[in-house]
C-alpha cells in the first residue's frame, strides 16, 4: 500500500511538471501601417517576466508555461506600446502589427485614439492594400470600399460617390485640410485626379455630416494623406522604389522617394510616372483611354525644439492627353502646382495636447479640346480653365471639462475662371469666337469650429458645432451668339449664407468586445461653382445643357446612424451600420422653358436649371467581417446598399424633342445611386507569411431602382473574379502579382456615363494581368 501511494505522488508530480513545463511561442511583429517587419521591440511576458527582442526580419521567441495564459507587452521607441493576451495551447504563432509613433503631420495619429473611437462608420485605407492593387487612380482605387462607387468618364479621374452623396457634397482633401479646385465643368479632373496613389500612406473615409472641424461637412469626408517627412534620433537617409506594368490597359507606373534627416531637420522628396493604353471590354470593344501622368514633389521640415514641427511642401503635377470617351472633350493639358505650410506643436504642457497651423494654395491651369470627336471635322472647340483654391486652418486640441476640446477656425477661397474658343470650320470667313465657361467666379468660406470629447465609465460621448460664412460672386453670366447677340444673361450674382452644422453621438462599450454607436447630426453646404455659375454646358448624365443658379439655397443633410461593432482576437471584427439622411434644399436639375433659354448643345433635349427641390430621402446599410489577425487564413466580407427618395418629381413627355407634356412622380428614386454591392475576400499566409494568395470576388445587383422622371436606365447584375500573389522576400524587398476580370466579363457599373454620342455606357477593362515591384531601402 505504501509503494502504490508513493508511486500515485510521483506519477502525479511529473504530471504537474508537465503541465508546467515550458513551451516556445514564435511571433512576428509588423509596422501596421507598411506592414514592415520590426526589429528592436522588447517582448515582455508579465506572467513570468521573460523577456525577448525581435531580430531584423521582426521575429521572436519567448518561452511560456502551457497551463498560464500569456501577458504580453510590447514595446518600441518609435511605435505605440500594446499589451495582447493569448492561449499558448492554440496559438503558437503570433502576427502582432504596432502603430508608429507620431512621425510626420498626421491629423489622425496626432488625436490618437479618440479618433478609434467615432460613433459612425468610417474606412481606413492603408498603404499596403494600394501597392497590392493595379489600379492607379484614387477615385477608382475607392470603388471597392463599402457604400463607395465612383462616375467613370473616362481614363482617370473617377468621381467617389458615398452613400449616394457625390462631387462637393463630399469633402474631399489633403492631410486634414488642403484643397484642390479641378478646371473641367465636366469634373473630369476632381480632387483625387491630381494626387497620385503612390504618394499616399493612407485614405480615410468619414461618412455623415458628422466630423465637422475638417471643414463644410454635408455627407462626408475623404482624407487623403500623403508620405511625409520623419525625423530620426541619428541622420538617416532612406529610399523607396515602385515599379509596376500591366496588360490590357497596358502601360507602366513607377516611383521614388527619397527620405531622411535627424532629430533637427527632415525632408523628403519624390516623383511618380504612369502612362497607359486604350483597353478592351470583356467582349473585345476597344474603350479609349490613355492618358499620361507624372509629378514631383518635395518637403522640408525643422524641429527646431521637441515637439514642435514646422514643414513645408511643393508639388507639381502635369497630365498630358487625357482620353474621356464619354465627355464631348478630352484632357490635352493639365498642370498643377500644390504648396502648403504646416506647423504641429505638442508640447505645451497638461493643458494643451497639440496646436496645428496650415496654410496651402493650390492653381489649376487645364486644358481640353473636341478634335478627337467626329463633329472636330465642323467645329473646333479648345477650353482653358484656370482654378485657384487658397486657405488655412488653426486649431488647438485641449484638455477641459474633463475631456478633449478642440476648438479652431479655417478659411477656403475658390476662384474661377474659363473661355472656351470655337472655330467654324466650315465657314472659314467667320471668325474665331470665344465662350464664358466661368466668369471670373469667386467662393469664399469662413468657419469657426468646436469638437468636445468625454468618456463617461463605459459610455464614450462627442458633440461637434461649426458655423460658416459663405459668400460668393461672379461677373454677369453671358452667353452670346457668334454675331453677338444674347443667348442668356444673368447679372444677379452675389449670394451670402450663413450656415450652422452640429453633431452629437455616443459609443456605447457593452463589453471589452462589443460598443453600440448612434450618431445624429446636421450639415450644411452651400451651392459649388457649378451650381451656382456654369454656363450652358452639358455636364450631367442626361442629355440637357445645363444653367447655374447664383440664388441656390444650401442644402441641409440630417442625418442618423445606428451602429455596431465586434472585436475578438480569436473570432475576429464585425461591423454593422445602419443610416437615415433627410435632405432639405436638395439641389437638382429643372427644365426651362424654350423661351426662357434655348440649348447650345448639338443633340441636348432642352436646358435645366439647377435648383432647390423641397425635400429628398437617402437611407441604406454597411456591413463588415474581417477574421483575427493571429491566423494563417483570412477572410474578409463586406457588403452595402443605398436607395434615395425624392417624394415628389417632374417627368417632362417628349415628342421629338418638343415637350408636350409633363406629369409628377410620387417617391421617384434619387439618380446616381449605385446598388447593392458585396465583396469577398480569402487567402491563406505561407512560408511564415512571406508567401500569400488572395482571391477577391466582386458581386454587384441590378440596378432596377432608377429614376423615371429623370429617364435614367437600369443596369444589370455582374460578378467578377481577382487574384492576387503577394510574395515578401525580406525586409527590403515585395513582389505583387494578380489577375483582375479573370473570367473577361463585360460588364459596367451603373455609374458609368455613356459614350458621348450614344447610349453604349463605358464598359469596364476586360482581364488584366499584372505585377508591382516594391524596394524599401
Amino acid at each position: 500500500m505504501r509503494k502504490f501511494i508513493v508511486t500515485v505522488v510521483f506519477m502525479l508530480g511529473v504530471a504537474a511538471l508537465s503541465l508546467s513545463q515550458e513551451n516556445v511561442i514564435d511571433g512576428l511583429v509588423l509596422d501596421a501601417e507598411t506592414g514592415s517587419p520590426i526589429e528592436g521591440v522588447q517582448i515582455t511576458n508579465i506572467s513570468t517576466n521573460e523577456g525577448a527582442v525581435t531580430n531584423k526580419n521582426g521575429s521572436f521567441q519567448i518561452a511560456v508555461r502551457n497551463n498560464q495564459s500569456v501577458h504580453l507587452i510590447l514595446k518600441h521607441i518609435s511605435f505605440d506600446s500594446l499589451e495582447i493576451e493569448t492561449d499558448p495551447l492554440q496559438n503558437k504563432e503570433l502576427t502582432i502589427r504596432l502603430n508608429p509613433k507620431i512621425t510626420y503631420l498626421d491629423e489622425i495619429t496626432v488625436t490618437g485614439k479618440y479618433e478609434k473611437t467615432r460613433p459612425y462608420r468610417s474606412e481606413k485605407v492603408t498603404m499596403k492594400e494600394m501597392e497590392k492593387s493595379n489600379i492607379s487612380g484614387i477615385g477608382n482605387f475607392l470603388r471597392n470600399e463599402p457604400n463607395v462607387g465612383g462616375v467613370r468618364k473616362g481614363a482617370l479621374g473617377i468621381d467617389p460617390v458615398v452613400r449616394g452623396f457625390k462631387y462637393s457634397q463630399l469633402n474631399v482633401q489633403l492631410n486634414g485640410g488642403t484643397k484642390i479646385e479641378g478646371g473641367c465643368p465636366n469634373r473630369m479632373d476632381p480632387a483625387t485626379a491630381h494626387v497620385d496613389l503612390n504618394d499616399l500612406q493612407s485614405i480615410t473615409i468619414l461618412k455623415g455630416p458628422y466630423a465637422l472641424k475638417y471643414g463644410p461637412n454635408f455627407g462626408g469626408v475623404i482624407d487623403m494623406t500623403t508620405k511625409s517627412i520623419r525625423f530620426y534620433n541619428k541622420f538617416e537617409n532612406h529610399i523607396d522604389l515602385m515599379a509596376g506594368a500591366q496588360t490590357n490597359y497596358t502601360g507602366l507606373k513607377s516611383s521614388i522617394g527619397v527620405y531622411g534627416g535627424n532629430n533637427l531637420v527632415a525632408y523628403y522628396l519624390k516623383a511618380n510616372y504612369k502612362q497607359y493604353g486604350d483597353y478592351e471590354s470583356g467582349d473585345g470593344q476597344v474603350i479609349p483611354s490613355s492618358l499620361e501622368q507624372y509629378n514631383v514633389a518635395g518637403s522640408i521640415g525643422i524641429q527646431p525644439a521637441e515637439g514642435h514641427i514646422v514643414e513645408i511642401g511643393l508639388d507639381r503635377s502635369w497630365g498630358r492627353n487625357v482620353d474621356f470617351p464619354a465627355l464631348p472633350m478630352d484632357e490635352r493639358n493639365d498642370d498643377t502646382k500644390l504648396f502648403n505650410l504646416n506647423y504641429l506643436g505638442t508640447a505645451f504642457g497638461e493643458s494643451i495636447n497639440f496646436l496645428r497651423f496650415k496654410v496651402y494654395k493650390s492653381n489649376v491651369e487645364h486644358e481640353m479640346d473636341n478634335k478627337n470627336r467626329p463633329f472636330s471635322d465642323t467645329v473646333v472647340a479648345v477650353s482653358n480653365i484656370k482654378a485657384i483654391n487658397s486657405g488655412g486652418r488653426l486649431g488647438v486640441n485641449l484638455n477641459a471639462f474633463k475631456g478633449r476640446l478642440e476648438v479652431g477656425s479655417d478659411y477656403e477661397q475658390i476662384s474661377k475662371d474659363g473661355v472656351r474658343n470655337k472655330s467654324l470650320i466650315m465657314q472659314p470667313n467667320l471668325p474665331s469666337f470665344y465662350e464664358d465657361l466661368w466668369n471670373n467666379a469667386l467662393i469664399k468660406n469662413w468657419g469657426v469650429f468646436a469638437e468636445w470629447q468625454r468618456t463617461f465609465k463605459s459610455i464614450d460621448f462627442i458633440a461637434a458645432l461649426r458655423y460658416d460664412y459663405n459668400t460668393a460672386t461672379s461677373d454677369t453670366l453671358i452667353r452670346n451668339k457668334p454675331n453677338g447677340d444674347a443667348v442668356y444673361e444673368d447679372g444677379n450674382t452675389i449670394s451670402s449664407f450663413n450656415n450652422v452644422s452640429f453633431s452629437a453621438g455616443i459609443t456605447w462599450n457593452i463589453s471589452k468586445n462589443s460598443s453600440l454607436l448612434f450618431a445624429l447630426g446636421r450639415g450644411s453646404r452651400s451651392p459649388d461653382m457649378t451650381e451656382r455659375f456654369i454656363i450652358l454646358l452639358p455636364i450631367s448624365y442626361d442629355p440637357y445643357d445645363y444653367l447655374g443658379n447664383p440664388q441656390l439655397k444650401p442644402e441641409i443633410n440630417h442625418e442618423a446612424d445606428l451602429g455596431y461593432r465586434f472585436a475578438h482576437q480569436k473570432m475576429g471584427a464585425i461591423e454593422a451600420s445602419l443610416f437615415f439622411s433627410y435632405v432639405t434644399n436638395y439641389i437638382l436639375g429643372e427644365l426651362e422653358p424654350p423661351s426662357t433659354v434655348k440649348p447650345q448643345t448639338k443633340g441636348v433635349l432642352g436646358v435645366k436649371r439647377f435648383t432647390n427641390i423641397n425635400k429628398a430621402y437617402l437611407t441604406g446599410f454597411e456591413f463588415t467581417y474581417v477574421t483575427a489577425e493571429q491566423y494563417k487564413w483570412f477572410v474578409s466580407l463586406n457588403a452595402a446598399y443605398t436607395m434615395g427618395i425624392n417624394p415628389e418629381a417632374i417627368q417632362y413627355i417628349y415628342e421629338g424633342v418638343e415637350v408636350v407634356d409633363e406629369q409628377i412622380i410620387k417617391n421617384d428614386p434619387l439618380p446616381e445611386i449605385p446598388p447593392f454591392e458585396a465583396n469577398l475576400s480569402f487567402g491563406y499566409k505561407f512560408l511564415q507569411q512571406k508567401l500569400t494568395p488572395e482571391l477577391n470576388i466582386r458581386l454587384v445587383a441590378a440596378q432596377n431602382r432608377v429614376s423615371v422622371a429623370n429617364n435614367e436606365t437600369t443596369s444589370p447584375a455582374y460578378t467578377t473574379f481577382d487574384f492576387i500573389l503577394n510574395y515578401r522576400y525580406n525586409e527590403f524587398l515585395r513582389i505583387y502579382g494578380g489577375v483582375t476580370n479573370i473570367f473577361n466579363t463585360n460588364y459596367y457599373e451603373h455609374l458609368n456615363r455613356n459614350i458621348i454620342g450614344s447610349t453604349t455606357p463605358l464598359y469596364e477593362p476586360g482581364t488584366v494581368f499584372y505585377m508591382n515591384l516594391i524596394i524599401n531601402l
